[in-house]
């Protein structure tokens, strides 16, 4: 059993034999043994705390996105119901999604967004500023209706609180019991990113460039005879 800390906050996981939890309350089924198979080396350039912290925001980020995108939606002057619902069908999409749109590149920013103390942040001054006077809205050149701050409210629930993340994780694990973990296809991707990023090909990769190459020169041979 290990347990480690990222250079930064109070996040933290604990690697098990058949896996690696983390204080946000993920858990991915794989350890350092099965990643060291996976991609050969790869701990010898990156830690791997940072890689499974980044898979951890790019889990929860699903929430910040969608919460970010109702403050701009109403922000930019779109009806607050409209907002609403156009950042729930986003979050429906995204969630089903996230594995294929990890970036390495982008990892740094989305832990940005998924930090809490951002969110919440953000979710406060939002809420604060559409309960400000109209007059004061008016001279910030922004009209924005006073329900925009109840949809609001919702929207940190339904997102920062994780309720609708708990309800699909609960429907998906009740109706395809035999599909892979959302998070196992986030680190998963983020694992064959960092790979390619340092030169190095996943074993299951690999295995393909093999047969490919087998199959090449298998047609090479027979071309001659």
């Amino acid at each position: 059993m290990a347990i480690k800390n990222s250079n930064s906050g109070k996040w933290q996981m604990m690697e098990l034999h058949d896996g690696i939890t983390t204080s946000n309350g993920s858990w991915y089924h794989i350890n350092t043994a099965q990643i060291d198979k996976y991609v050969p080396e790869l701990l010898k350039k990156i830690q791997l705390a940072t890689i499974i912290k980044q898979a951890d925001a790019w889990v929860f980020s699903v929430d910040a996105l969608s919460l970010l995108m109702y403050f701009f939606l109403v922000f930019v002057a779109i009806d607050p119901l409209t907002a609403c619902i156009i950042a729930l069908v986003f979050y429906l999409i995204f969630y089903f999604n996230t594995s294929a749109v990890v970036n390495i590149q982008l990892s740094r920013l989305i832990q940005i967004f998924s930090n809490d103390g951002f969110l919440y942040g953000l979710s406060a001054l939002f809420l604060i500023g559409i309960s400000l006077n109209k007059s004061v809205l008016a001279s910030l050149s922004l009209d924005i209706e006073m329900s925009a701050l109840w949809y609001g409210i919702a929207m940190v629930f339904v997102c920062k609180v994780g309720l609708l993340r708990l309800l699909l994780r609960y429907l998906t694990a009740k109706f395809s019991k035999n599909s892979v973990m959302r998070q196992d296809r986030i680190l998963n991707m983020l694992l064959i990113r960092y790979g390619l990023h340092h030169g190095i090909l996943t074993k299951g990769v690999n295995e393909i460039q093999d047969e490919l190459l087998r199959l090449k020169n298998y047609q090479k041979t027979r071309n001659k005879k």
